[in-house]
């Protein structure tokens, strides 16, 4: 056998390798975007959970139960923290709408959420909330709210 023969074998054993290791990598990042998926969509569950637990304190819960329908009437300190039950939601929602955007959630979870989510955007107080401090969010998931926002309670 010649030195010929034996580099040629080499040359084909090293290409054959490189294209192992690149296999291998490809299936590492893939289970790594699948993983990253998962843990985007645990991580958003579990902020909605503690945006929500506000509403198992029967103060917080009758608050929100008055201004869901009439938040103006509401004395100061129970606006405030309304403003605050309903902000915790909407940066949920905010984050999930960006992981959407990124490809972090699929369309299945997405519409889930947006259901769920589109439910406080009936509550006329919630709406109120949003109106006056829909600035603090960014600019595409303001256009994204205002436009699954019910007609009726669409905000200026």
């Amino acid at each position: 056998m010649n030195w010929e023969a034996i580099g040629a074998i080499g040359e084909t054993v090293g290409a054959f390798a490189v294209v192992l290791s690149l296999l291998y990598l490809a299936i590492q990042i893939q289970s790594q975007n699948r993983e990253s998926r998962i843990a985007s969509v645990h991580e958003l569950n579990e902020s909605f959970r503690h945006a929500i637990t506000s509403f198992q304190n029967p103060n917080l819960a009758d608050v929100f139960a008055r201004a869901k329908d009439d938040f103006e009437s509401l004395p100061e300190t129970e606006r405030l923290q309304f403003i605050s039950m309903v902000q915790g939601i909407m940066r949920v929602w905010e984050d999930a709408f960006h992981q959407h955007q990124q490809k972090r959630l699929n369309d299945t979870q997405w519409q889930a959420m947006v259901v769920q989510f589109s439910g406080y955007l009936s509550l006329p107080g919630v709406v109120a909330v949003w109106s006056i401090r829909k600035m603090a969010y960014s600019e595409d998931f303001r256009a994204f709210v205002d436009s699954t926002t019910p007609t009726e309670y669409r905000s200026k």
